[in-house]
């Protein structure tokens, strides 16, 4: 008898994240994470990601890093 999960058959995308996080400037980012476990992480930035609106439509190119960590920040507050 297999146990666990079937293995799926879908197509699958990976996307490696790198965040780097400053005390005192992203201190509310470093508590949210800090109280997930390492093995729940990946599940609760999807879940945040999907609530927060965000759509389906390619940002343009002229869109600067400090309006994408700007608009970052927003939806982690």
């Amino acid at each position: 008898m297999a146990r666990g999960r079937p293995v799926s058959k879908a197509q699958r995308w990976e996307f490696q994240i790198h965040l780097r996080l400053q005390a005192g400037e992203d201190d509310d980012l470093i508590a949210f994470f800090r109280q997930i476990p390492a093995r729940k992480r990946t599940s609760v930035i999807k879940s945040a990601l999907r609530s927060g609106g965000m759509g389906s439509t390619p940002l343009p190119d002229s869109v600067s890093d400090d309006e994408l960590f700007s608009s970052l920040d927003d939806f982690l507050k």
